[in-house]
C-alpha cells in the first residue's frame, strides 16, 4: 500500500540534502597556511595624479622575500584618496598593491582601506595597518588571508603575509 504522503516526504528529504550540501564549508584539512615576510626600502610615489579626493599615488619598488632579494620580485600599486578630513585631518585611501613574488606569474594582491596623514605619501612612520589578501596567482592561486604592513621609517617597510592556500 502506497502512502499519499510519500512524495512529500521524499521531496522534504531531497530539499534537506540540497541545503546541507550548499552550506558545507570547504575542507580545510587540505589547505596550507604560511607566513611570508616581505621587506623593501622607503617608499616614494613614482607618480601622483590629482589633489584631494581622487588623488592617485603610484608605487613601484624592488622587494625581498624572507630576507632574499631578487630581480623578479617587486611591489607595484596605487593608493587612491577616497575621503579627506577624516578624524580631523586624515585621509581615507584605498589600496591596490600587487606583490610579484618570484616572477610575474606568482602574485599576491592586497586591497583594503587605511587612514593616512594628509601630507604623507604613506602611513606615518612607526604605524601599521592590516590589509586583506584579495587573491593570488601562480604559486599563490586562491590565496586568502591578511597582511600587516608596517612603515619602519628610514628602515623601509615590512609586510607580514598570513596566507592560506587551498
Amino acid at each position: 500500500m502506497k502512502s499519499k504522503y510519500l512524495p512529500f516526504v521524499l521531496s522534504a528529504v531531497a530539499l534537506i540534502i540540497s541545503l546541507v550540501s550548499l552550506t558545507r564549508t570547504p575542507d580545510a584539512s587540505n589547505s596550507i597556511s604560511k607566513v611570508i615576510v616581505v621587506t623593501h626600502g622607503v617608499v616614494t610615489p613614482t607618480a601622483t595624479t590629482g589633489s584631494g579626493i581622487g588623488t592617485i599615488r603610484t608605487f613601484n619598488i624592488p622587494i625581498a622575500i624572507d630576507g632574499m632579494a631578487s630581480d623578479d620580485q617587486y611591489m607595484l600599486g596605487t593608493l587612491t584618496t577616497l575621503e579627506v578630513g577624516v578624524n580631523g585631518n586624515e585621509e581615507l585611501r584605498s589600496t591596490n598593491l600587487n606583490f610579484v613574488l618570484g616572477g610575474e606569474a606568482n602574485q599576491v594582491v592586497l586591497g583594503g582601506i587605511s587612514l593616512y596623514p594628509p601630507a604623507g605619501a604613506t602611513i606615518a612612520p612607526g604605524n601599521e595597518t592590516i590589509r586583506p589578501i584579495i587573491g593570488g596567482s601562480g604559486l599563490y592561486e586562491g590565496a586568502a588571508g591578511q597582511a600587516v604592513s608596517k612603515n619602519m621609517g628610514n628602515e623601509g617597510w615590512s609586510h607580514t603575509f598570513s596566507i592560506t592556500l587551498p
